[in-house]
């Protein structure tokens, strides 16, 4: 190896500055980092190497004339470094090259770097000690030194990682370097210690600075991506609210598409809109499609929907997965439908005028009992009646029948109608037919048909105008005491028929339809009729009160014919037959309270106005307050009555489970009810005798505390439950009065919020076996409070007033309470509040008889998400979410309903009611997106 150094040579006059020679069987390794290393000394960063070094695999190429190439390297070297170990010593190569060194060179010009075996100078005989030294080849080397030579020992570099690391590498290698410059070591070690220095301070620099760059581009890159996302969310939340604005365009319409969209929308970004869209969406139809036109549908006692279109199927509206049952109807069109009063018969009436009678007790398959054709003809079957006396009604244009099918295979006949039979009520009793007259006006007569058959003529109504050959449209009250009569104009007429003999006209009902009522139909309960006209409109009616019928809702979809309406049993849901002259028609099943559309998943009969109450396990709710009812909600599409207790005080009073999830109480005094059986709740208390009713109870979610707010006396006490069948008396919280959700423990237990008399909201701290402590007050904001919750997991109170504002307040600290949002939406009073476990949905009830859903995910902006569609107004209204997060129930004196806010289960429910969308709509409001149908 040559090292070669520029400012001790002049340019041209030798190649290297040294020539590197070393065993490579032992030192190959060590001669390559030694090189770097000798060639990277006393040199800046930045500057090539100083020193030119020639080592055979470095500067040789492939070549049939090595030695020639060694040769002149050795001739183009100004120094020989002589790598020294045995191996060396023996190798041929090596000794070679110190042979051609000695023969041409001086030996002062020969380094000796000592990497292995023995090198011992002999002083007396001014030569090396050839008995022990083994390092260097005898035969070149014996009296080549006068005097000792320079000789470095390298021993202890035995691998290249050393090389980097190792200090004493410094002064080995300037032992050598300082012959090669003319330099001194000591000057040279001072100047590679400097410059390594400098140039350590350089990098450190430099590191920083690069560090700091790229800190400042990661920042930025960061800050980028987080606009980017931000971009992106704010994108989506855009579509988002997009898509529940179309789908609140198109929810009558395309009720299927509308649903899909609310289930992308969700996907793209869960905005308070969707979540409130999602929670009303119940009150959208349901879709069934038709196979063909649809010419009747009929609802059992037992919630199954017959369809009749090309064929009839039987369908269960309250599972969403169940499949139909395809019923045999024989040959031809069925035209109209009818259940038995038990559910367990279905009766077919054909466009060939047959009747069929079927067994659908299995709800699973039907069975024909009995075919018949008596006395009917064959014209179509208009409508047929089941009564529970089993006697079938079968009613054409050209004359009706009454069949004895008490034995179904051998059907009887009772008595054959007259004219053209139109309806019959219920029980089979009446009978309204339809009589062409003069100047092709039409008459409606009233029969009664006796137990034994006989057919007696009662009365003579005077029809609404309708158009010749097309009948009236009647239909009968379930008590059979009231009929309603519709024909081609808007007009709808009642009369009550509860003597049959002298009917009594009651004031009409206009439906605004431009083309007249196409069916009518009353609800189980008889307090609400539903038209439905030739404009797809299906308009409800309160006829509660027949002297002063009140219109309701009105159900729009598409501009097709309603060719049938019925009922489900419990008058909840409304079933409208679309298309019976199309070529395909549907069926739409609305969501309906009385005469009033909702999007309630149920209602539950109770009287009273007291806040519902629901077990930790969310299966039982006690509600209504006079008297209070136990119901078992596990299953909110069918809640089932357990049990009642006992009412002493006639409007009632409110009651709440406690932590333990069986103990129901109520008071005052306070008594306590077990309803580990909720068939059987065991009185725990019998001794204690109530002597007032409780406006308003709260359990503390951890310690065995129970606030009550007394109805008569306006006075809120604190008791301690802690024994259940003694509960104690702590204390009286002076200046609070009682209000039906005006009681509120915080979720650590350890604050009371109540109101008091000045319309502020005081704050006590409590404990057990403890009397409370006024900790703070909260001024009102707008009024005097009216309701009070906390939310679940921290200090946040919400605070309603009699103005209607809701205010949120911080009250980590009781003493200093820090108001953070208000909301104003309610124009009335605050009756109700709750607040959702997770935290982030708030309900409220107002005495303006709204029901308005919250988002308070941030408190500072609490944000309306919805007002519900109730069915009507709950101007005193009391609310409550279920622990389990799935339900809302709101009770008022129009009962109790439920509405799941469970938003898996909505979405759920939507993808299960509707179809997919297709390619073509999904283009149409989500242009550019791939397509990914959300319920795939």
């Amino acid at each position: 190896m040559i090292i070669r150094l520029r400012k001790a040579t002049e340019p041209g006059e030798f190649a290297y500055d040294a020539f590197l020679s070393y065993s490579h069987a032992w030192d190959k390794d060590i001669a390559k980092a030694f090189q770097h290393v000798l060639q990277g000394f006393d040199r800046p960063w930045y500057r090539p190497r100083s020193l030119k070094l020639f080592r055979d695999e470095t500067n040789l190429g492939a070549s049939p004339h090595l030695w020639r190439e060694i040769e002149q390297g050795l001739t183009g070297s100004r120094w020989l470094v002589v790598m020294a170990s045995p191996a060396a010593a023996e190798s041929t190569w090596v000794r070679q090259e110190i042979r051609w060194w000695l023969t041409h060179r001086s030996v002062d010009t020969l380094l000796v770097g000592w990497t292995d075996g023995t090198l011992v100078w002999d002083s007396e005989q001014s030569s090396f000690d050839w008995s022990r030294t083994d390092a260097l080849p005898r035969e070149e080397m014996a009296r080549s030194f006068a005097q000792e030579p320079r000789w470095v020992d390298l021993r202890w570099l035995r691998s290249p990682e050393q090389a980097g690391s190792d200090p004493r590498l410094i002064e080995c290698v300037a032992e050598f370097v300082a012959p090669l410059t003319g330099r001194s070591k000591d000057e040279l070690i001072g100047a590679h210690v400097r410059r390594r220095r400098r140039t350590r301070h350089v990098v450190q620099a430099t590191v920083a600075v690069l560090t700091a760059l790229l800190l400042l581009a990661v920042a930025g890159g960061i800050t980028a991506h987080q606009q980017r996302n931000n971009a992106r969310a704010q994108t989506l939340v855009a579509q988002s609210r997009q898509l529940v604005a179309e789908a609140t365009s198109i929810r009558d319409s395309q009720p299927d598409l509308a649903r899909q969209l609310l289930v992308q929308a969700y996907r793209l970004a869960p905005t308070a809109e969707v979540v409130g869209a999602l929670v009303e969406s119940h009150s959208m139809s349901r879709v069934v499609p038709g196979r063909g036109p649809v010419q009747a549908t009929a609802y059992s006692s037992r919630g199954l929907l017959a369809v009749a279109d090309d064929r009839v199927r039987l369908l269960d509206p309250a599972d969403d997965t169940a499949e139909p049952v395809v019923v045999d109807h024989g040959r031809g069109r069925v035209t109209a439908v009818a259940f038995s009063p038990d559910g367990r018969e279905l009766a077919l009436g054909g466009g060939n005028g047959t009747v069929r009678l079927l067994d659908v007790s299995d709800g699973r398959r039907a069975r024909t009992l009995a075919v018949s054709t008596a006395a009917v003809g064959v014209r179509t079957i208009r409508a047929v009646v089941l009564t529970s006396e089993s006697r079938l009604v079968a009613m054409s244009d050209r004359g009706g029948v009454v069949l004895d099918v008490s034995e179904p295979k051998r059907p009887r006949t009772v008595r054959t109608l007259p004219g053209a039979p139109i309806a019959a009520s219920p029980q089979g009793d009446l009978i309204a037919t339809e009589e062409l007259r003069e100047q092709d006006r039409t008459t409606l007569r009233l029969w009664t048909v006796s137990g034994s058959g006989r057919l007696r003529r009662a009365a003579t109504l005077n029809a609404p105008p309708g158009t010749p050959g097309t009948p009236h449209r009647v239909a009968f009250s379930p008590d059979g005491q009231m009929i309603a009569v519709a024909g081609d104009d808007s007009r709808v007429r009642l009369w009550d028929v509860s003597d049959p003999a002298r009917p009594v006209v009651r004031p009409e009902m206009y439906t605004q339809s431009r083309t007249g009522t196409a069916a009518v139909v009353f609800a189980p309960d008889g307090t609400t009729l539903a038209t439905g006209d030739s404009d797809g409109v299906v308009s409800l009616w309160d006829i509660s009160d027949p002297l002063r019928p009140r219109s309701g809702a009105r159900l729009s979809s598409v501009e097709t014919a309603v060719s049938a309406l019925s009922f489900a049993p419990d008058g909840r849901t409304v079933a409208a037959a679309e298309g019976g002259d199309t070529e395909s028609g549907t069926v739409r099943l609305w969501s309906v309270a009385g005469s009033e559309q909702t999007s309630a998943s149920a209602t539950l009969p109770s009287e009273g106005e007291f806040p519902p109450a629901f077990s930790p396990d969310s299966r039982l709710l006690a509600s209504g307050g006079a008297p209070t009812t136990l119901w078992r909600v596990d299953d909110t599409w069918a809640p089932r009555p357990a049990a009642t207790l006992e009412s002493f005080y006639n409007p009632g009073q409110a009651v709440a489970f406690g932590a333990d999830g069986h103990t129901l109480f109520s008071g005052l005094p306070v008594k306590a009810w077990d309803t580990s059986d909720p068939a059987h709740p065991r009185d725990l208390s019998p001794a204690t005798v109530r002597t007032s009713g409780a406006e308003g109870v709260s359990v503390n979610p951890v310690l065995p505390l129970l606030a009550v707010g007394r109805l008569l006396r306006t006075a809120v006490q604190l008791w301690d439950v802690g024994d259940r069948k003694r509960p104690a008396l702590l204390g009286t919280l002076a200046g609070a009065v009682p209000e039906r959700q005006g009681l509120a423990f915080s979720a650590d237990g350890d604050l009371l919020a109540a109101p008091t008399s000045d319309g502020a909201v005081r704050l006590w701290r409590v404990a057990r076996h403890r009397r409370p402590v006024a900790v703070g007050d909260i001024t009102a904001a707008k009024g005097k409070t009216t309701a009070l919750a906390f939310a679940p997991h921290q200090r946040t109170l919400l605070v309603g007033d009699e103005s209607g504002t809701i205010t949120v307040w911080d009250v980590t600290h009781p003493d200093r309470p820090v108001r953070k949002g208000v909301s104003t939406r309610h124009t009335d009073a605050v009756a109700g509040l709750a607040v959702h476990p997770s935290g982030e949905l708030a309900a409220t009830a107002g005495k303006d008889g709204r029901i308005l859903l919250w988002d308070i995910a941030d408190p500072s902006q609490p944000v309306e998400v919805a007002s519900l569609t109730s069915g009507g107004r709950f101007p005193t209204a009391a609310v409550g979410f279920s622990p389990d997060g799935r339900t809302l129930a709101v009770d008022g004196d129009a009962g109790t309903r439920l509405w799941t806010v469970d938003r898996t289960a909505i979405l759920r429910s939507l993808c299960a009611q509707s179809a997919g969308i297709t390619r073509d709509q999904w283009q149409q409001y989500l242009p550019g997106r791939p397509y990914e149908p959300p319920c795939a």
